[in-house]
């Protein structure tokens, strides 16, 4: 086993909304990657937006 398992980092107040936040993108995440409809939608956005991109970078 690792050192310090099973033992929280210790986290500074200032850093404590960061981090509540990054929790809450990565539960968020994980809702939208089960769901296929939502995903399909996802890669159909990001398609066009790397097209977009492209066209972009050729100019």
């Amino acid at each position: 086993m690792s050192k310090g398992a099973g033992k929280a980092p210790q986290v500074d107040e200032s850093d404590k909304w960061r981090i509540e936040e990054d929790l809450r993108t990565l539960v968020r995440a994980e809702e939208i990657r089960k769901d296929p409809k939502r995903m399909a939608a996802v890669r159909r956005m990001a398609g066009e937006k790397l097209t977009e991109l492209k066209q972009i970078s050729t100019q």
